[in-house]
């Protein structure tokens, strides 16, 4: 890709529409914060509007409506989206490059696996006995998928993530705990992407399952057994327990815990460090722990912070009717 572009060269590269110099050129891009003359940047959080006033970036992608006058800009639908376009244009020499693509020579594929085409499998990753993974899936370094774990197309696993692993399966028998065998699979569908140190446990005796899309931040555990529906997102340290089934188009805050056995219906979002302890309702908002429909949790926090003004009146209310505490 050319190195040097004008604005509107960028602007119709992103169907958007531009304003200011046309013929403006742009060599680089940045945070808003940190951009330079030449650099372009945007905004897509109104929250970096106000670095629009000392950012010494040359152009802002921001979108269609952002009231501003900053002299050169880029206006598009998703702000967020355009830069995630131009980030292999300007910086094509970071990240996994195509001809480094393929199977490391210290990878260890068992003979039984089937492998797509296009896959890339990164160093001292291991693949185990009848494990199938999609074309043009990527696999980084130290990934582990232990045997028959089924990775679907175009999927994308992190380093040191592990796939497979024995579902957390016991039975407490004369004070002892006593293992239950997890023979299931894991089945990943298309296009999921999955961070660094995930753990995915396999089933007892079923299939633990993520949909198509699905996105999981680091460090995320799904258990065994649990059924995940399409273009759900996890963030990371988010952990669902055993037998649990989630809807689709789901999302997760940091910290979300998810109780087994429950049912997480369709576009239920969950806000960071909440616990979901029962089934919800489609498009439930939750937040707290436990979490609960994040109405009622806003007006008890309410509630509150107002408990020390309450204090103090139930005093003077004790004074003015002489009570004391033993009345």
């Amino acid at each position: 890709m050319q190195s040097e572009w004008t604005l509107s060269g960028i602007a119709s590269f992103l169907n958007g529409t531009w304003q200011g110099e046309a013929d403006l050129k742009i060599t680089g891009i940045r945070e808003i914060h940190l951009a330079g003359p030449g650099d372009l940047t945007f905004v897509a959080n109104p929250v970096y509007s106000k670095y629009l006033k000392t950012t010494k970036a040359s152009a802002v992608i921001v979108s269609r409506d952002l009231q501003t006058d900053f002299p050169n800009l880029i206006r598009v639908e998703d702000p967020q989206e355009a830069m995630g376009k131009l980030i292999p244009v300007f910086l094509s020499d970071r990240g996994l490059q195509e001809s480094d693509r393929g199977i490391h020579e210290t990878a260890l594929i068992h003979e039984t696996a089937v492998i797509g085409k296009n896959v890339h499998i990164g160093p001292y990753s291991v693949i185990g006995p009848h494990c199938e993974i999609g074309d043009e899936t990527t696999i980084m370094a130290h990934v582990t998928l232990y045997d028959h774990v089924i990775i679907g197309k175009k999927c994308t696993i992190h380093a040191g993530s592990v796939l497979g692993s024995d579902g957390f399966g016991y039975t407490f028998h004369k004070g002892v705990f006593r293992n239950i065998p997890q023979r299931g699979r894991v089945i990943l569908h298309d296009e999921v992407e999955m961070g660094a140190h995930c753990t995915i446990d396999r089933g007892s005796l079923g299939d633990t399952v993520i949909g198509e899309g699905c996105k999981l931040d680091n460090h995320v555990h799904i258990a065994h057994n649990v059924k995940i529906g399409k273009h759900c997102a996890f963030a990371g340290m988010s952990g669902v327990a055993g037998s649990a089934v989630i809807g689709n188009y789901c999302v997760f805050g940091g910290r979300v815990s998810v109780n087994g056995h429950i049912h997480v219906a369709d576009g239920t979002q969950v806000a960071a460090m909440s616990g979901v302890s029962k089934s919800t309702k489609p498009g439930e908002i939750l937040s707290g722990y436990i979490a609960r429909p994040i109405h009622d949790f806003r007006r008890e926090q309410a509630w509150i912070r107002r408990l020390p003004e309450m204090g103090e009146l139930l005093n003077r209310i004790k004074i003015l009717l002489k009570l004391d505490k033993d009345s």
